[in-house]
């Protein structure tokens, strides 16, 4: 009786060998997606190795292309295999560049001289949460979460080569969250910082653009705009004719090593473009941006000296400066000096938005697609209880 063909995409009997050489030999028959029979042979240090890289074998004839990765790989063979696809997303425009470079640095500086050496066979979700829970006690939150997401990024593509059976970060317990801070400036605090930044100069050297400070923290305390979007502003964004005037947040300055200072034409997020109604403060600051700006319509509102807009980093370095200068006084004034970021400002006014008008005015003003994010991100909470709730409680239980 004739042996049964071997079906499309099946592989036949393997036979395993071991050679003098010490390595083993693996050989079997098998027919790609079109029926036709190709006859495979690989070698390995284990037969158990040489088992698995003929299947893969004969699964890569039917699916196209050759697997890289075996379970006796490496962590970091596997981290060297899936960067470049990574990288490709990030030329193809399907991700930022600066979001694949905290990738590549959180699994270049953390993940790789820590735990590189381990085999894709070995990380077993209590292995990953090992990982994880001795980072979060050696590293900030924040690094122990992103190396989580690096983590199970890496091991998900490992799992599609087929060198992992399932992702076993998955079943890691949940990473704790950073503290919400909960400080936002009060109106006395915004009129004494800004006269503390009007007097501000140092013993050496030229006075620092302290105008650029005061201005930027009026239109992002006056749009709750982030500190990218706000000097990324041009001519063309803004509209002082109506009343009240408009800014349109429409992009933001973002930098990267491959690309440098540029601006994005969208915010953080494509789905935050949003028109805002300027209030009196904001709107002064931008009229002060316009008459110091070039008369192009893409002129920048906080341009270098070269007509570029400021990096974020160059703006925030000014602010840092003007912080360790003042600290005295802004520590006098209440100011919470070590929570003193550009991004008080936006807190500040989702505070104050939050309070006289509620979270959803709040929430559009932010860009947030999601009111929970303000609420937990952004909205400090009032410490006092509005007194209505001792009437209503009154009409309704009585003396």
């Amino acid at each position: 009786m004739a042996r049964p063909q071997l079906e499309a995409g099946t592989i036949g009997k393997i036979n395993v060998t071991l050679l003098a050489s010490g390595v083993y030999r693996a050989r079997a028959n098998a027919r790609d997606d079109a029926g036709n029979l190709h006859q495979l042979s690989v070698t390995a240090a284990t037969e158990a190795d040489a088992r698995t890289a003929l299947r893969k074998r004969a699964t890569a004839i039917s699916t196209g292309g050759v697997p890289d990765l075996l379970p006796s790989n490496t962590l970091a063979d596997a981290i060297a295999a899936w960067l470049p696809q990574i990288h490709t997303r990030a030329k193809s425009g399907s991700l930022s560049y600066s979001t694949y470079e905290s990738y590549e640095a959180i699994a270049r500086l953390l993940l790789v001289p820590r735990y590189g050496a381990v085999k894709l066979g070995q990380l077993t979700a209590g292995r990953c949460d090992r990982i994880l829970q001795q980072l979060l006690a050696d590293e900030s939150i924040s690094k122990a979460r992103r190396a989580r997401s690096v983590l199970s990024m890496v091991c998900s593509y490992a799992v599609r080569d087929g060198a992992m059976p399932s992702n076993p970060v998955r079943d890691v317990q949940r990473m704790p969250t950073a503290p919400k801070k909960e400080s936002a400036l009060t109106p006395k605090q915004i009129d004494g910082i800004r006269e503390l930044m009007e007097r501000w100069n140092r013993p050496y050297g030229p006075r620092p653009n302290y105008r650029a400070l005061i201005d930027g923290m009026d239109i992002m305390l006056g749009t709750s705009m982030r500190v990218g979007e706000c000097i990324g502003l041009r001519r063309r964004d803004v509209d002082m004719t109506t009343n009240p005037p408009t800014v349109i947040v429409n992009g933001t300055i973002v930098s990267n090593r491959t690309e440098g200072t540029y601006r994005k034409d969208s915010p953080k997020r494509s789905r935050q473009r949003r028109t805002i109604a300027l209030p009196s403060l904001a709107a002064a600051a931008v009229r002060r941006r316009l008459a110091l700006a070039e008369p192009d319509d893409d002129a920048f509102l906080f341009p270098t000296a070269s007509g570029r807009s400021l990096s974020v980093s160059n703006y925030e370095r000014l602010l840092r400066t003007f912080i360790e200068d003042e600290r005295r006084a802004l520590v006098t004034l209440g100011v919470p000096v070590e929570e003193y970021t550009t991004h008080l400002y936006r807190r500040t006014a989702a505070t104050l938005v939050e309070r006289a008008a509620g979270i959803t005015v709040a929430s559009r003003l932010l860009g947030h697609a999601n009111e929970q994010i303000t609420r937990m991100s952004y909205v400090v909470s009032a410490e006092v209880v509005d007194p209505v709730t001792a009437q209503i409680l009154d009409e309704l239980l009585g003396p």
